[in-house]
């Protein structure tokens, strides 16, 4: 993302820096097509001068007193010199009547008859401009161009940056993110923009109403099931000590137990969703031997690659337990009843924790395994879904809970030779310093100047 608005605003950049460019290429073009053709004023005078003087050259009185009444007449700081040696060259021969500049010097050479005579020394007062800084005033002239088009181009693009950030924001969960688009200074930002920005905001504050609404419906209609189920199952264990068969029982106590894994599941992935994800920094490690001793159903081996004894990652550790369980759950209802032990293994790359989890059973049916995550997926048996008993909740609940906390999740079958011999399902998690600056990144706004 933010490489994203980096560019936009680098293109802006270029856009005026391009402008400029083509301003100066279209003035020099103009200046050429719209040039006389004819010489121009200086050169004329400049070759009357030189006739006037090699007509009378040798005369040296009438020349001293045109000289005087050009000095007298234009104010220039002039005077003849008879040296033609003065223009270099064998006595000045190749130059044409062209006129020479040295510094501050003009010499306007006397040509009669292709052989230069001498020269009319004009000192200008200023020296003619050298190349180089001809080049240093235009590259100072762009640089302070640039930096005006970088501050303009700076704020143009601000307002749209705050606006993707805002919605990167609330697209990550962050119901509460809003442009706040009035607060900003209206010299730079265009009646359009606001336009935008009061239109996302209006849009945030609906869908945040609508989610919020539906997690309180969730939670009250989740209060209500299973205030009567607790009592169905007290009824229940009465009925048990009372009467036969107890098979009947056995079955009733599965369904209600179904029932409340059922709820426990809708209101978990209802809380993966939302923004109020509540997030602890821990050390993966710790937090999953006493995890793992929570677990009664099977036998859980725990092991870690070298480099991962000191890991801590930042979880809400309700939600991520409960994805925990439903990955060890499911690797005992599907895994071999010799082996039906559940083998962790942690390690680090990437800047992520990568937790796998593995059982010893057929593994995934392959006609689902493509699928595995999508809610509802299922296969007789082999829909792997154990806290919903087969209708498809289990791993797309466990998928939303590690994505909750921005990392992925994958599935594939262990093989031996041709054979599957277990399934496993790895996922990866940010570690905490990866994660802490990614939040620098994402909610640092630079002010709007």
């Amino acid at each position: 993302m933010k490489s994203r608005i980096g560019r936009l605003q680098a293109r802006l950049l270029l856009w005026f820096l391009a402008a400029i460019v083509l301003a100066l290429l279209a003035s020099v073009v103009t200046t050429l097509l719209t040039r006389a053709e004819s010489e121009p004023p200086t050169r004329v005078v400049s070759k009357h001068v030189q006739r006037r003087l090699a007509k009378i050259w040798d005369d040296p009185l009438a020349t001293d007193a045109y000289v005087r009444d050009l000095r007298e007449a234009t104010g220039l700081d002039m005077r003849l010199r008879r040296e033609p040696e003065l223009l270099g060259g064998e006595s000045g021969r190749g130059h044409g009547g062209s006129i020479v500049f040295d510094d501050n010097v003009a010499y306007v050479p006397i040509v009669r008859g292709g052989a230069a005579l001498g020269v009319l020394e004009l000192r200008t007062g200023s020296p003619a401009p050298k190349l180089w800084r001809v080049i240093a005033a235009l590259v100072a002239a762009l640089a302070v161009l640039g930096a005006v088009a970088r501050s303009v181009s700076k704020s143009l693009a601000q307002p749209l940056e705050h606006l993707a950030r805002t919605a990167e924001r609330f697209g990550g969960g962050d119901l509460n993110a809003r442009t706040e688009i009035e607060a900003m200074p209206r010299r730079w930002v265009a009646e359009e923009v606001r336009d935008v920005g009061r239109a996302f905001d209006g849009m945030a504050d609906r869908i945040a109403r609508v989610v919020i609404d539906q997690r309180e419906l969730l939670a009250a209609i989740s209060h209500e099931l299973r205030s009567p189920l607790s009592r169905a199952r007290i009824a229940l264990e009465i009925a048990r000590e009372r009467t036969c068969p107890q098979a009947s029982h056995d079955e009733v106590e599965r369904q209600l137990i179904s029932m409340d894994a059922i709820l426990g599941d809708l209101l978990a992935s209802a809380r993966a969703g939302l923004s109020d994800v509540h997030l602890e920094d821990v050390d993966l490690m710790v937090w999953l031997q006493s995890r793992i001793r929570m677990e009664t159903q099977g036998p859980i081996a725990l092991t870690r690659a070298a480099g991962t004894e000191a890991v801590r990652v930042t979880v809400d550790t309700a939600l991520l337990g409960r994805a925990l369980h439903n990955l060890f759950a499911n690797g005992w209802n599907h895994g071999h009843p010799a082996t039906a032990s559940i083998d962790v293994t942690v390690s680090v790359a990437s800047g992520c924790a990568r937790v796998a989890i593995r059982d010893h059973g057929p593994g995934f049916d392959e006609a689902i395994l493509p699928r595995a995550f999508e809610p509802f997926v299922k296969s007789g048996d082999s829909a792997r879904s154990p806290g919903s008993q087969g209708i498809g909740l289990g791993l797309s609940l466990v998928r939303r809970i590690v994505e909750a906390h921005g990392g992925t999740i994958a599935a594939a079958n262990v093989t031996q030779g041709s054979a599957s011999v277990g399934a496993e399902v790895a996922f990866q998690l940010p570690l905490a310093s990866a994660r802490f600056e990614d939040e620098l990144k994402l909610h640092a706004l630079p002010p709007i100047d």
